[in-house]
C-alpha cells in the first residue's frame, strides 16, 4: 500500500480536462489543461492551441472558428490549422464567453478588484490600484459584446448599476440573473432580465438563486434554474410575450441545461452520489429521456454541465476506478466513453467507494460514500470529512477533490473515510436542500454524527480512533462538531466559518448568505446577535477538548482570516491543544502546490499525533 503522502504527490499529477467544448462537427473536442488549451481530434490525438496563454476557456463559433480566452483579458480566433486570425482584448477579467449565431460574441468579465465567491477561490480580482478605491457599483460585472473578425473595441450591453452573473444571447437579445449588489451577497437576490434593443425589463425575482438562463430559438421562451446557492435545482419557463414564468415540470437538482431545438432541452444534473441527464419536453416539461450514472460530471462552477453538439454531448468524466477524461455521449442515454487517457497511469491508486446508508436521530435516512483501501483486519480509524456549501455534495469520483483531494489518500493510510451528504446537501431534491434553512448546525449535525455511529456500530470504526474535518461550511459543522461532542480525537478545519456575527459584516456572501441560511437572523438586532452566537462555535469552545488544526488562506474573502484568528484564540483561551497555519497568497481553497503539500502533511501528521492513523 503506498504512503498518504505519496498518493497526495501523485494525485497532484492528475491532468484535468477544463472547459470542454463540443466542435459543431461532432468530432473535434476543444478544452483547457493546466492552462494551455489543447484540441481533440477524432483519431485520440490532443494537439496543443500555440501561444503563451495562459487560457481560461475555449468555445467554438458556429462557423469552427476555436474561440478562447486568454490571459484573462483578451480573446482569441482560431483558424483550422490553429493559427490567430483574430484577436481583441476587454478592460476586466473574462468570466465566460456566449457565441452568436451571426459571428457575434457575448462577453461576461468582472471589473478589477471585483470579488470572486468561494467556488472562485474567494478572491478579488486583480486590480494594481494604489491606493484601492471601493465605492458601490464601482466594481461590476459586465456584459460586453463584439463582432468575431470586425472592430476589436468592445460594445457595452446596457445594464446600470447591476452586477451580472450568468447571461445567454441570442439573436441580439441578452438574457441575464442579475442583482444590484456587486458582491457575491447579490448572487442571492438575483433577478432575471432581459435586454432587447437597449430596454431592459425584469421577468422574474427570485427568493433562491437563479443559474444557466437559456434563450430558445424562436425568440418567444426562455429557461433557467432556480435552486439554493452552487445552483442545482428545478427548470422555470418564461414566456417572453406574457411574461409568464412557470415551473417547467417535476424534474429537480438540475446543474445546466440548453436549447436542443425549439421544442426540446437538454439537461444534467446530481442524482443521489451520481449524476443524471437526459431530454425534456419544453412545452410541458415532460421527461423524453432520463439517464443516471454513477461518477461526476465535472464542469463549469464545479458541478455537471455539458458542451453540447447535436444528438451529442462531451465532458469531463471520472468514476471511482477511471480518472477524470474527455468523454463523449449521446445526450439522451448518457453512455459516457472516454476520448483520452491522460491520466491512466494513475488508475492504480482508486480505493473503494460504496454509497451507504444509515439512519439519522429523528428516523430520516442518509446517505454517503465510504472509502477503504484494501488490506486491515477489524475496526478501522475513521476519518469524516464534511462537504462545503452547506448546499453541496460529495459525489462518486476517482479522487473527491474537496479538503485538498485527501479522502483518498486518507483511505492510503488505513482510514475508512466517510463522505457524508447530511441534510442540506444537493441530489435529494430541494425539500432536502432547505432543511437547514434557520438550523445550521443542528439536524446536518445529527446526521453526520449519526454516520459515525453506525459504522463504529457495525464494526468498520474503532470508537477510540476518530477524526473530523472539513473545508468552508464543511470547516464550520468541524469546529461546531469540536463543541458539541468528545467523540473525536482529532479535527482539521480549513477555511471555516467560526463566528457568525463578524462573518455577517465581513464576508463578500454575508448579506446574502445570513439572511437566507440564518432565515432571516439579523445581525444588527439584539435577538439576531443572540441567534447568530447561539451557533457560533467560538462562544462555545470552553465545552472542546478535541485537538484542531486550524489551516487558513490570508486572502480569504469568503471566510476571511479574522475566522481562523478567532477560532484559534478560543481554542487556546478554552486549553484545548491546537495550531493555526495561514498560507500567504491563498484564497477559500490552497491552490499553490507547495502549500497544497504543506497542507496534506500537516493534517497527516495532526491525525497520527493525535492517535488517529
Amino acid at each position: 500500500m503506498a504512503g498518504p503522502l505519496e498518493v497526495h504527490d501523485a494525485l497532484a499529477g492528475l491532468r484535468v480536462p477544463e472547459s470542454v467544448a463540443l466542435h459543431p462537427d461532432g468530432e473535434h473536442v476543444a478544452c483547457v489543461i493546466d492552462g494551455l488549451a489543447h484540441v481533440l481530434g477524432p483519431d485520440g490525438g490532443l494537439r496543443p492551441v500555440p501561444g503563451p496563454g495562459p487560457y481560461t476557456l475555449t468555445r467554438w463559433l458556429p462557423d469552427g472558428g476555436l474561440l478562447l480566452a486568454a490571459g484573462g483579458d483578451h480573446i482569441e480566433v482560431r483558424d483550422a490549422g490553429l493559427g490567430l486570425a483574430w484577436q481583441a482584448r476587454v478592460d476586466g477579467e473574462i468570466e465566460d464567453l456566449i457565441p452568436g449565431g451571426d459571428g457575434t460574441v457575448l462577453v461576461r468579465l468582472a471589473d478589477p478588484g471585483s470579488e470572486r465567491d468561494g467556488s472562485h477561490l474567494g478572491l478579488r480580482v486583480p486590480d494594481p490600484s494604489d491606493p484601492f478605491v471601493l465605492a458601490p457599483g464601482n466594481r461590476l460585472r459586465r456584459l460586453a459584446w463584439l463582432a468575431v473578425g470586425g472592430d476589436t473595441a468592445p460594445r457595452a450591453i446596457p445594464l446600470p448599476g447591476r452586477t451580472v452573473w450568468d447571461a445567454d444571447w441570442r439573436e441580439g437579445r441578452v438574457l441575464a440573473v442579475t442583482s444590484d449588489d456587486e458582491t457575491p451577497a447579490g448572487y442571492y437576490r438575483p433577478r432575471l432580465d432581459l435586454v432587447d434593443g437597449g430596454a431592459v425589463r425584469t421577468l422574474y425575482r427570485s427568493r433562491w438563486q437563479l443559474n444557466r438562463p437559456r434563450l430558445a430559438p424562436g425568440g418567444r421562451y426562455a429557461v433557467a434554474v432556480e435552486g439554493l446557492s452552487i445552483v442545482s435545482g428545478r427548470v422555470l419557463r418564461a414566456d417572453l410575450d406574457t411574461g409568464a414564468i412557470e415551473p417547467l415540470g417535476d424534474l429537480d437538482d438540475v446543474t445546466d441545461l440548453g436549447w436542443l431545438d425549439a421544442e426540446t432541452l437538454w439537461f444534467a444534473g446530481w442524482a443521489g452520489t451520481g449524476v443524471h441527464g437526459g431530454l425534456l419536453g419544453a412545452a410541458d416539461g415532460q421527461v423524453l429521456s432520463r439517464w443516471t450514472a454513477r461518477g461526476t460530471l465535472s464542469g463549469r462552477d464545479g458541478q455537471p454541465s455539458l458542451s453540447v453538439a447535436g444528438p451529442l454531448a462531451a465532458a469531463c468524466w471520472e468514476t471511482t476506478g477511471r480518472p477524470p477524461e474527455i468523454a463523449v455521449a449521446a445526450v439522451k442515454d448518457g453512455d459516457w466513453r472516454p476520448r483520452t487517457a491522460l491520466n491512466a497511469r494513475l488508475a492504480h491508486l482508486a480505493v473503494e467507494q460504496r454509497e451507504i446508508t444509515w439512519t439519522s436521530s429523528d428516523g430520516l435516512p442518509v446517505s454517503g460514500l465510504l472509502l477503504t483501501a484494501p488490506g486491515g483486519d477489524g475496526p478501522r480509524p475513521l476519518v469524516t470529512i464534511a462537504h462545503g456549501g452547506p448546499t453541496w455534495l460529495w459525489s462518486s469520483a476517482f479522487a473527491p477533490g474537496e479538503f485538498n483531494r485527501l479522502a483518498v489518500p486518507l483511505a492510503h493510510a488505513g482510514a475508512a473515510v466517510l463522505l457524508p451528504n447530511p441534510r442540506g446537501s444537493s441530489g435529494r431534491g430541494q425539500d432536502y436542500a432547505r432543511a437547514v434553512i434557520g438550523r445550521l448546525g443542528a439536524e446536518d449535525l445529527a446526521d453526520l454524527l449519526a454516520g459515525v455511529d453506525h459504522l463504529v456500530e457495525t464494526g468498520v470504526a474503532d470508537p477510540g480512533r476518530l477524526a473530523v474535518m472539513g473545508l468552508s461550511y464543511g470547516g464550520y459543522l468541524t469546529a461546531w462538531a469540536t463543541t458539541q461532542t468528545r467523540m473525536f480525537r482529532a479535527a482539521v478545519v480549513m477555511s471555516g466559518v467560526s463566528d457568525w456575527l463578524s462573518f455577517a459584516t465581513a464576508s463578500n456572501l454575508a448579506t446574502g448568505f445570513d439572511p437566507l441560511y440564518h432565515a432571516g437572523a439579523d445581525p444588527f438586532t439584539p435577538s439576531g446577535r443572540e441567534r447568530l452566537a447561539a451557533r457560533s462555535p467560538i462562544y462555545h469552545a470552553a465545552g472542546s477538548g478535541t485537538p484542531t488544526l486550524i489551516l487558513h488562506g490570508d486572502r480569504d474573502r469568503t471566510t476571511p482570516l479574522g475566522q481562523a484568528e478567532q477560532l484559534y484564540r478560543a481554542y487556546t483561551t478554552a486549553g484545548v491543544r491546537t495550531q493555526l497555519v495561514v498560507y500567504p497568497r491563498e484564497g477559500h481553497e490552497l491552490v499553490e502546490p507547495a502549500h497544497r503539500r504543506d497542507a496534506a502533511e500537516r493534517v497527516i501528521g495532526w491525525l497520527t499525533e493525535s492517535g488517529v492513523l
